[in-house]
């Protein structure tokens, strides 16, 4: 090779050398890049996971030990106020491996919105998981759980059909009787303890309030302000959704209770549930949308008019497990709620017509202490009455539903129009809520402004009795217990 050639050579093996040395780092950068945007991604999504749900529905290991002593000044567990550091703490949670980091968010979406959507749950008076269900590693209910469609067998059921319906009557037989002597609560509320033989006793210091949730009717603010109320009293307290309503007097375990649920007119109610709930999938506003395309539009948002069962879009299917039969759970309603909600005999196969359901309904819902008319906190006189009550301001701060932001920016965006006809039919399916809703409510809407409720009274409460310290070292022993037997039953 001439000299002249050698050093041309030599430069063009320099510049080709160079050129892959700019072409490695260009890949090198844009990999880190992509894998930077996923695991900013995956931060986000983990953030927007614990900011939009209350602590009370975690499970994953990982969100608990990030946010366990996280608890609001009304002892109700909260991830609002602390979630905008979570990104700060993320490396606690993912290790750099994204395949794994993603699956770790997919099953926290999946265990969460199952927590939420597809289970009932039961808090105390510092959100903690009461009576959780156990869920396996795809966050479903671990413990033989179907839903009847009516047709289910439960022979081989721990209480049969025929035995909780009993129960269930036995418990309201002498009350349903005697439901026409009671005053509503609602109108009149009071600091008795409802006794078994349907009598009262005035002398019993409350240590438990109890408050019965019933959806998409003002519950979320309720139960905000019910845990203020417990919390400046030492008072434990418990909430109820989507199950059972308990009824007074049946659960002398948990000590004296003062029992609390509320009320809205029902098709004001229905349609309120079906643009939270029923137009688009929650799990899909809070989880799925900018982050996987998807996006609520008109196309894929389902019509009110199909929103006219029990069950709302479907009839009602509660759930079974071989370890205690069928048993009541209602999480989306369009039809007769309250009476469903509130009497838990609603089941298909238990075939109880709707009438004999309002009468259990409405005797049980008479023993409660008081039930607050969300109507009425339009009322200055009222909120003062109830404020009054307990003692306690702060009635009309708003709560904080699961996907209430998302399904408020859903319906701001796609305003639902609601025909005439369709107010009308859900008017006719909804008699016998509207009759409940009417004999319990009518006597505080003929009032001018005036409302003789009782003022508050600490004599009647056993004030500043609830050790949160023991009743968590307690819920842990039961749940350790719980995980034992579960991983033997798998064994």
């Amino acid at each position: 090779m001439s000299a002249s050639k050698k050093p041309r050579c030599l430069g063009l093996l320099a510049s080709a050398i160079l050129l892959v040395i700019l072409l490695v780092i260009a890949t090198f950068f844009l990999t880190e890049h992509a894998s930077w945007q996923l695991r900013s991604m995956n931060e986000n999504r983990y953030e927007t996971l614990v900011k939009s749900v209350p602590l009370a529905y975690h499970s994953t290991v990982s969100l608990r030990s990030k946010s366990k002593n996280q608890i609001d000044d009304y002892g109700v567990r909260s991830s609002v106020d602390h979630g905008d550091g979570l990104k700060n703490d993320s490396d606690d949670v993912f290790d750099g491996d994204l395949d794994k980091d993603d699956e770790i968010i997919r099953k926290m979406e999946h265990e969460i919105s199952g927590n939420i959507l597809d289970e009932e749950y039961e808090l105390d008076s510092d959100g903690g998981d009461d009576d959780a269900y156990d869920y396996d590693d795809n966050g479903h209910d671990d413990d033989d759980d179907d839903v009847d469609d009516g047709n289910d067998n439960a022979e081989n059921d721990y209480e049969g059909d025929n035995q909780i319906l009993a129960r269930l009557f036995k418990n309201n037989s002498t009350n349903i009787n005697n439901e026409e002597k009671a005053a509503s609560p609602a109108c009149h509320p009071h600091f008795k303890l409802a006794l078994p033989n349907n009598q009262w006793n005035d002398k019993t210091k409350f240590r438990r309030i109890y408050f019965y949730h019933a959806r998409k009717a003002g519950g979320s603010s309720m139960h905000k302000y019910l845990g203020k109320v417990a919390k400046q009293y030492g008072l434990e307290l418990k909430a109820r959704e989507w199950g059972e309503m308990e009824e007074p007097s049946t659960n002398a375990e948990d000590g004296a209770t003062f029992y609390v649920t509320h009320l809205r007119e029902p098709v004001d109610r229905a349609i309120s549930h079906f643009k939270y709930q029923g137009r688009w999938n929650c799990h899909d506003l809070v989880f799925h949308q900018n982050n996987k395309g998807w996006e609520p539009t008109i196309e894929n948002a389902k019509n009110l008019e199909t929103w006219n069962q029990t069950g709302g879009h479907k009839p009602i299917q509660c759930k079974h497990k071989r370890s205690k039969g069928t048993y009541f759970f209602l999480s989306t309603c369009a039809v007769n709620c309250y009476t469903q909600w509130f009497s838990g005999l609603s089941c298909p196969n238990w075939k109880v017509p709707v009438d004999q359901q309002y009468q259990v309904a409405k005797s049980r819902v008479l023993k409660y202490n008081l039930i607050v008319v969300i109507e009425k906190l339009r009322d200055p006189n009222y909120v003062q009455a109830v404020e009054d009550f307990f003692g306690v301001t702060g009635l009309t701060e708003k709560g904080k539903p699961f996907c209430e932001k998302q399904s408020h920016e859903a319906n701001q965006q796609f305003p639902l129009i609601v025909r005439n006809d369709t107010r009308e039919k859900l008017t006719s399916l909804n008699q016998v809520d509207i009759k409940l809703y009417q004999e319990l409510s009518s006597c505080l809407m003929e009032r001018d402004g005036t409302y003789n409720f009782p003022k508050w009274d600490p004599d009647r409460f056993a004030l500043h009795t609830f050790n949160e310290t023991e009743a968590k070292i307690k819920a842990k022993a039961a749940k350790e217990k719980k995980m034992k037997k579960k991983n033997k039953r798998k064994g």
